[in-house]
């Protein structure tokens, strides 16, 4: 099966991290074609996400956040299944701050 690679496009993410190091775990996707629209969506979303029911309220306090992420890749459709390709270009990740959201740039990192 072969396929033109897909158009880049703009993965904004919400995701769920255990600790300053630990696991971490994608909540919710959605893909863009520009940056500006990513960072848009999860400027929407991030304050208004609730954790996941499966996590009480007394493990919230040991470290358990949600953040927010914007990373560029293309969708490789050559596959059974298709699946997202990060490019290794430099991430954006929000984190929330009340009902706003803050953004800071990082190195790409291995998903």
């Amino acid at each position: 099966m072969t396929s033109e690679p897909s158009p880049v496009r703009w993965r904004a993410s919400i995701g769920l991290s255990v600790g300053g190091d630990g696991p971490v775990s994608s909540i919710v996707e959605s893909d863009h074609g520009s940056e500006g629209s990513a960072r848009e969506w999860i400027e929407r979303k991030l304050p208004r996400t609730r954790f996941p029911a499966w996590i009480p309220a007394a493990r919230r306090a040991d470290g358990v956040e949600l953040f927010g992420r914007v990373d560029r890749g293309r969708i490789a459709t050559d596959r059974l299944v298709p699946v997202w390709e990060s490019e290794a270009t430099p991430v954006w990740h929000a984190d929330r701050a009340g009902d706003r959201v803050q953004w800071r740039r990082c190195v790409a990192e291995d998903r």
